[in-house]
């Protein structure tokens, strides 16, 4: 691998962030990770090794979907503009989003066997893919001891009482608990001039309004999830989700599945992530998809506006200080607490996830499951194990 440019970085205008990005909406499967590392080698030429990494680790401290916030900050950093994020934005989630559209209008209309045995395959195989994930998010989130214990209370608890409330009251005490237990609280990780970022965005006043508009918006949205009208209800409920996620796309799968109970089946929603989970691009497409099976292309279009929304606010509204205010301890002891809760999280949507998929038996569903575990472990690619995984049930049980 070459390595990235460590001196400078280039401005770009928006024609060359089009012709970097473009790609990048058919070609980023695997989740953040991989998404991030694809990035990276799209602009090696325009940005520096360490401005990269310092923008990455802002990215998975803030609530939102860590590689489309990556996606946002390099876009508007490298074009100085908001509107450069937003293009970048649209050209990494566009295309999946469009086929995830296509498909919630779709496949839920289709009574064709064969079909829902390959739906089926693709849901047992990704018991792997979120094992995996929930391994990979672990060794980044659990730092000490007292991570492992919010880790492994959240998992339990979530698994046995999952409701929206617990999950708001779990990351709240994560939080809490985290900040309290951490002994170095308010000391400035004091970071040497030469290494201080010199390319950023950098509009101090979009910056405020931003977070001035996520919190309005936040209280506002929490009050409005509990209306019983659906499209109130789900707006309010995804903008909320995507606002109390930490740690990356899979975290997003318990908590839709819990604020969405009143309108999405399990069947549904886990037939939902297997699709997503073929396509390339953000693991947030999934609302898009939740937002066509509910209410047609309408609600589509506004559940992904509101999926998205809090990681722009955010983003948008973190960039301009990001250099003063990254070191300090404080937000990172809370910020912390919440990624350990929320990679709990994903263990409690594994187990619901088996339990959905043994409901009309075990020996195939294990199977498959175990088969996709070891293929990931081979660093075979997600879409193949996905794909392959609907094929082998297909084969099983077709008569």
């Amino acid at each position: 691998m070459i390595p990235m440019d460590t001196c400078s970085s280039k401005q770009m205008n928006l024609k060359q962030l089009r012709d970097v990005m473009f790609p990048l909406g058919f070609i980023t499967y695997g989740g953040p990770l991989a998404h991030i590392n694809v990035l990276r080698e799209r602009f090696r030429d325009y940005t520096t090794e360490e401005e990269f990494q310092e923008l990455f680790a802002l990215c998975q401290t803030l609530p939102g979907p860590t590689s489309t916030q990556m996606v946002i900050a390099v876009g508007a950093n490298l074009t100085h503009s908001c509107l450069g994020g937003l293009v970048a934005f649209l050209y990494f989630s566009m295309p999946s989003a469009f086929v995830m559209m296509i498909l919630g209008l779709t496949v839920p209309n289709l009574s064709i066997p064969w079909i829902q045995l390959l739906i089926n395959g693709f849901k047992y195989a990704s018991i792997g893919v979120i094992i995996e994930a929930a391994y990979k998010l672990s060794n980044g989130a659990i730092k000490n001891k007292f991570h492992l214990f919010l880790w492994i209370a959240s998992a339990i608890i979530t698994t046995f009482f999952p409701t929206p409330s617990i999950a708001v009251l779990m990351i709240v005490v994560g939080a809490i608990s985290n900040y309290v237990s951490d002994r170095q609280i308010g000391q400035q990780l004091l970071i040497p001039q030469e290494e201080q970022v010199q390319h950023s965005f950098d509009s101090w006043l979009l910056g405020y309004r931003s977070l001035i508009g996520y919190g309005i918006a936040f209280v506002l949205f929490f009050f409005l999830s509990y209306i019983d009208w659906m499209p109130i209800a789900v707006c309010s409920n995804l903008f909320k989700t995507g606002s109390l996620v930490i740690g990356g796309g899979h975290v997003v799968l318990p908590m839709i599945q819990f604020s969405l109970s009143n309108y999405l089946t399990t069947e549904q929603f886990w037939n939902a992530f297997a699709l997503v989970s073929c396509m390339p691009g953000p693991m947030f497409n999934i609302a898009i998809y939740i937002g066509a099976l509910i209410g047609g292309i309408p609600m589509a279009i506004l559940a992904e506006i509101f999926m998205f929304l809090p990681g722009f606010f955010t983003i948008f509204g973190i960039l301009p200080y990001w250099k003063k205010y990254r070191g300090l301890r404080t937000i990172r002891a809370v910020l912390q607490g919440i990624a350990a809760v929320a990679v709990g999280f994903i263990l409690s949507a594994i187990v619901h996830l088996i339990i959905n998929s043994c409901s009309q038996g075990i020996v195939i569903p294990i199977g498959i499951g175990i088969l996709s575990c070891l293929c990931l472990y081979k660093s075979v690619p997600i879409p193949f194990v996905i794909i392959g995984g609907g094929f082998i049930n297909l084969l099983a049980q077709y008569k």
